[in-house]
């Protein structure tokens, strides 16, 4: 049996590889499958946030982009991710990568598209921008107070999208039919 060299310190043989392969088709993520112990991704989580909040978003980049390999169902990771992309002006990425994080919570939380349309927005991308504002009303619930703000923040950016939107459309030229 070949063994496959993942490190000069690691070495895995076909079955194990097998073995971690069926256990990430069987639901486990990576991070699972691999036996990391969970305290180890919040050692990294801590570290891409204290990289974050020191400026240093490419170091914060790269320890977010691992952990959403490691664990692709932490809300948290994709949010750092998309705040680190963000703040390096990737704007179309980080829109990306907050809709990411919106689906690892079921759709459950609209806090992740509302930081996607300010993407958009800042962006310049109005229409974008509009359809993720106008579907946040669908996500999470009214009854928690924090979705509850975010849909009053998404209305109120919604509003001036479409004055936005409509002052575009009154000065481009119209269309005549053929």
């Amino acid at each position: 049996m070949s063994e496959i060299e993942i490190s000069p310190e690691v070495k895995l043989n076909e079955e194990e590889v097998r073995a971690i392969c069926q256990a990430i088709q069987e639901g486990l993520t990576p991070a699972q499958a691999a036996g990391t112990d969970p305290k180890q991704l919040e050692a990294l989580y801590s570290l891409g946030h204290g990289f974050f909040t020191s400026g240093q978003y490419q170091e914060a980049q790269t320890i977010f982009q691992a952990l959403c390999l490691y664990d692709y169902r932490d809300e948290r990771f994709w949010m750092g991710l998309g705040a680190s992309l963000q703040a390096q002006n990737r704007l179309a990425v980080a829109s990306e990568v907050y809709g990411m994080a919106a689906l690892t919570s079921s759709l459950g939380n609209p806090v992740p598209l509302y930081y996607a349309a300010l993407c958009q927005l800042k962006d310049g991308d109005l229409e974008s921008a509009e359809a993720t504002l106008s579907s946040i009303k669908f996500i999470g619930s009214p009854e928690d107070p924090q979705h509850a703000a975010i849909y009053a923040k998404a209305d109120n950016l919604l509003e001036i999208v479409r004055e936005r939107l409509s002052e575009a459309n009154q000065g481009a030229p119209k269309e005549t039919e053929k």
